[in-house]
């Protein structure tokens, strides 16, 4: 069988459990090999982080200790100026010419696709998992319909170009939530189900997110 490599892209700032249990869901529903975790260096669509890609790698790094199906990815953080996607894709692609690639990504983020820089040559690079919601229906793209499978094995057929949605998990915490959380210091006292305790601790020793967090 062609190995699978899963690539989860973002800000991950925090990262927080949920990242970790939709990594999980798609790794497991999908057959991945490994996923890879890509923190944003320069990001294209939104204003400055909370937290320095330096601070936020670790973090990553923290959080992917202990688990060996995943890897954080410092290839952005490594490459100059804005952290566009494609040009990712592209050095996972040239790295490993032979492994089906699938892209983890959140339904929200799916349906602004078709705004993102050099959009149409992601599928020529990969698959796309949409990871949806409970409860929000399939996704519909117009530009897209024909791309969109329903079953793994159909996902597969080929080595790139088709696009899977599979249902999140009950978990929906984004970082900004964590982030005002952590900034009004309102965490329950166990916050496992929110934040991975070595995250935590280092936020805490460094002094993140400080200052009332932007959406």
């Amino acid at each position: 069988m062609t190995a699978r490599l899963g690539i989860m892209g973002g800000m991950f700032d925090p990262v927080h459990t949920g990242h970790l249990k939709v990594a999980a869901l798609a790794c497991d529903e999908l057959e991945l090999s490994h996923v890879r975790l890509v923190p944003c260096s320069v990001p294209s669509h939104r204003g400055t982080p909370g937290a320095s890609a330096v601070d936020r790698l670790k973090m990553l790094q923290l959080a992917l200790a202990t688990e060996t199906r995943f890897l954080a990815d410092d290839r952005e953080i490594r490459r100059p100026g804005v952290s566009y996607m494609v040009d990712t894709l592209h050095s996972f692609r040239q790295e490993f010419p032979d492994t089906t690639l699938v892209y983890i990504m959140g339904q929200d983020s799916f349906a602004g696709l078709t705004g993102w820089h050099r959009w149409r040559e992601i599928l020529t690079l990969c698959h796309l998992c949409v990871v949806s919601r409970p409860g929000a229906g399939q996704i519909v793209h117009r530009d897209l319909l024909a791309s969109q499978v329903s079953t793994r094995a159909a996902l597969y057929e080929q080595q790139t170009g088709h696009i899977i949605q599979i249902d999140g998990a009950q978990f929906w915490h984004s970082s900004t939530q964590v982030r005002q959380l952590i900034y009004s210091d309102s965490l329950p006292e166990d916050p496992a189900d929110i934040i991975p305790a070595s995250v935590l601790h280092y936020i805490r020793q460094h002094k993140l997110y400080q200052t009332r967090p932007s959406s």
